[in-house]
């Protein structure tokens, strides 16, 4: 069941990128929000975002079946579920060979189930979707306080025409703000990059950033989709709009390659994505991001 889900997850986001579609952006301003269950009002999380986001609604509301039943409602006749993953402990026993205990242990097991938009349903006893538009200083200041408000943050400069990490001086470099397009484009790149610092020795830790990394290796691949996906969610709790970067071709292949040498490549990255906004955040949560 495990591989099984690992492996649909990754055929959607693949299907999505040889599309040409990159399902981890989207204008997350003018009324997008994150993907939420309408009946315990908890955002979803890790790679749940980026299953969700990309439906033809507008409410970004979802539920299960069992749930709309609860809230009054009923799913319409012939509608189709959309697919959601999480974790679930799986109790193992086994035998210790020396003293003849029996050791019981849990192990995390990748689970799916299904739900459906708040669209896709009737009489739900559920509030009517309420949409502000963020101004765009709205959206720069909410950015801005986010960087402010980062744990121990990299230094971060502004010049030269490219933007990098380097984990040996724990320095982000981005173009100045008047080279971008537009000041969302300069902050989905300042939060890719910040992403990248998270892997810092001194935040989580990641291999990928502290270890010799080569470049266009699998393991860089493997960090570029975290940073990627650390700065989709950055810009969906903020309002930022990340549709606009330009989805170069060089790109999509590098994360098409990554995702079909390992079918779990999907979730772990989302997963670790989301522990690196988190921390960039400060949100501690005790659920498993998948």
């Amino acid at each position: 069941m495990n591989n099984r889900v690992y492996e649909a997850v990754t055929a959607q986001v693949t299907n999505a990128l040889m599309r040409g579609v990159v399902p981890w952006r989207k204008p997350w301003s003018g009324g997008g929000a994150v993907p939420t269950n309408a009946r315990s009002r908890k955002p979803y999380r890790g790679v749940n975002v980026f299953l969700l986001s990309h439906s033809p609604y507008t409410d970004h509301r979802w539920i299960t079946f069992q749930q709309a039943k609860e809230l009054g409602g009923t799913v319409k006749r012939g509608e189709r579920a959309s697919p959601v993953v999480f974790w679930k402990p799986w109790r193992v026993e086994g035998v210790d060979q020396e003293t003849g205990e029996i050791l019981r242990w849990n192990v995390p097991l990748l689970k799916q189930y299904h739900v459906f938009n708040v669209e896709q349903c009737e009489s739900l006893y559920i509030s009517p979707l309420k949409v502000r538009e963020a101004t765009r200083h709205d959206r720069i200041e909410r950015a801005e306080a986010l960087l402010r408000a980062v744990p121990d943050p990299p230094r971060i400069q502004e010049q030269g025409t490219s933007a990098w990490y380097r984990p040996d001086a724990d320095l982000v470099q981005v173009p100045p703000i008047d080279s971008f397009d537009s000041a969302d484009e300069y902050y989905e790149t300042v939060f890719h990059e910040v992403g990248h610092s998270t892997g810092h020795e001194k935040r989580l830790n990641r291999a990928s950033v502290t270890g010799e990394i080569q470049f266009g290796s699998a393991c860089y691949s493997r960090e570029e989709l975290i940073a990627e996906l650390t700065s989709a969610f950055c810009c969906a709790t903020i309002g930022l709009d990340n549709s606009l970067i330009e989805n170069a071709a060089s790109y999509i292949q590098s994360w098409l390659s990554a995702l079909r040498s390992d079918p779990r490549a999907m979730v772990v990255a989302a997963s670790k994505a989301q522990k690196a906004a988190d921390y960039i955040m400060g949100v501690t949560s005790d659920d498993q991001p998948v």
